[in-house]
């Protein structure tokens, strides 16, 4: 009986370190096409159905590509071909009061569907493109951003 409690507590510890060391996902990949990939600490990672997406990473599609991603406040971007947005930052912790979501879309086309973040604590989202910043007043906008 101890060996399996010991066990037990052995695994919550090992997965709660693995968890904080590649950190919590800010959400996850929901449709994908053609060529996507995210750029993530230096790698180069493509991009299926039900890949975890983290803050600070780049999401690219090529020139057949599309994407659509959920993130965990239900917030929803879909990218268009040759595009490129970086998720720069992305908090969500409703108990702590805590929100932030920081996007920069360099280039390409996107549709954005707001979450909940949206609605609590819209000052908490930046949209940020190459000639200024979307601000959030309603629930959904598109865009296309032409650029290197």
């Amino acid at each position: 009986m101890l060996s399996r409690v010991f066990f037990v507590v052995l695994s919550l510890m090992l997965f709660a370190g693995l968890a904080l060391a590649e950190g919590l996902p800010s959400g996850s990949v929901k449709t994908v096409q053609g060529e996507v990939f995210a750029e993530r600490q230096g790698k180069v990672l493509p991009l299926v159905k039900g890949v975890r997406i983290f803050a600070e990473d780049l999401l690219v599609t090529g020139p057949d590509g599309s994407l659509g991603i959920v993130l965990r406040d239900n917030t929803i971007f879909s990218m268009g071909p040759n595009s490129r947005l970086s998720l720069d930052e992305f908090v969500f912790a409703p108990v702590e009061g805590d929100f932030s979501l920081l996007v920069s879309m360099i280039k390409g086309t996107f549709v954005y569907i707001s979450g909940i973040i949206a609605k609590l604590s819209p000052e908490s989202i930046h949209l940020e493109t190459p000639v200024g910043v979307v601000a959030v007043r309603g629930t959904r906008f598109a865009a296309k951003i032409s650029g290197k």
